[in-house]
């Protein structure tokens, strides 16, 4: 079963319900509340904290005064049964295969959730839909979904933690993933437990703004999601010691700007890193154009740093250390997954 037409975000009126086309396909709100589309404020669909500040749902710093990041946006439901629970249906926001799929509640603070994965333009991203009560039973690994067909119904299921049934939720995602070799690098790290989702733990996942960019489809500003990426302002530049391909340009082809590349000949890269952290430029570079100073580390070779400030909310790419720009500890981590190796 798939959504009512009038969930669909298309570019034009019909039978007076705003809508808006995505490119061929139709990007579709995961949730039935129609409050986005009727541009009501975010109060109408986005669920807060315990806080009961609507801002808590939304992406970026946004809980625990600033120092936690929240990697998409918690919309809350309209039905609910005789005991209080969520009964809103969840729908696929754009066509997708199922990717992964996530029954145990305790193996994950996404409690049970399903990834869709897309490819459009070079690109190969994610969708995943989160604190599911249940998968639609129809729902196979690999299966080919339409957009607004239904993946779940709303929940509150989460690993570690309760979400009280006053507060059931959708976690909704959209973004990139890092790497094929994810693995490798969970091994390298002190986690207390294993990874019990592969290349699908969300620590290898990295999302944007899902509102923001719901808001550039809805302004007409893109025409697809690749589009969306690479009109994102640019906030550093930098030069990476790497001999070969990463993971991720393998399957995010779109992003290198070379037309040619000789894979024998590389030494590492030049990256563009735009708002939340997306790498949407990849320069290949002999050695003798890699920056001497980053044969041993990654380096920072121009900032923006009025262009960070006005996305304060988001976490910073960059430090300022007596006079020059480092890499902070958020875009270190981003890297050291982005250029792990393969074995």
């Amino acid at each position: 079963m798939n959504c009512p037409i009038w969930f669909r975000l298309f570019a034009v009126a019909l039978f007076g319900l705003n809508v808006f086309q995505l490119d061929l396909s139709a990007l579709v709100w995961p949730t039935p509340n129609p409050a986005f589309a009727q541009g009501r404020s975010i109060e109408s669909f986005i669920q807060a904290t315990v806080s009961k500040v609507p801002q808590s749902g939304l992406y970026g710093l946004v809980r625990n005064q600033g120092q936690r990041f929240h990697e998409g946006m918690d919309l809350f439901g309209l039905r609910f049964d005789e005991k209080g629970e969520a009964l809103d249906p969840i729908y696929a926001v754009l066509p997708g295969r199922v990717a992964y799929i996530n029954n145990s509640e305790d193996k994950s603070g996404y409690g049970c959730y399903i990834v869709l994965m897309h490819r459009s333009g070079g690109l190969m991203f994610y969708s995943l839909y989160a604190h599911l009560q249940s998968m639609d039973p129809s729902i196979q690994l690999g299966m080919e979904l339409a957009e607004g067909a239904i993946v779940g119904k709303m929940g509150r299921t989460a690993g570690g933690y309760s979400i009280p049934k006053e507060r059931a939720h959708l976690h909704f995602e959209i973004g990139l993933r890092y790497t094929q070799q994810f693995q490798y690098w969970y091994d390298r790290q002190s986690f207390p437990s294993k990874n019990w989702h592969g290349v699908w733990n969300g620590l290898n996942l990295f999302g944007i703004d899902p509102l923001d960019f719901y808001r550039s489809v809805q302004a007409g500003n893109c025409v697809d999601f690749s589009d969306y990426l690479k009109s994102l302002p640019i906030v550093l530049r930098m030069h990476v010691s790497y001999a070969g391909l990463p993971d991720f340009l393998r399957d995010n082809p779109s992003f290198i700007l070379d037309k040619e590349l000789d894979l024998l000949s590389i030494a590492g890269w030049e990256l563009s890193f735009a708002r939340f952290g997306v790498p949407i430029k990849w320069r290949a570079l002999k050695k003798s154009e890699l920056d001497t100073r980053a044969k041993n580390s990654p380096t920072i070779i121009q900032a923006y740093p009025e262009i960070a400030e006005r996305f304060l909310v988001e976490p910073a790419l960059f430090e300022i250390d007596e006079g020059r720009f480092k890499p902070s500890r958020f875009l270190k981590t981003k890297l050291e997954k982005l250029f792990t190796p393969r074995p």
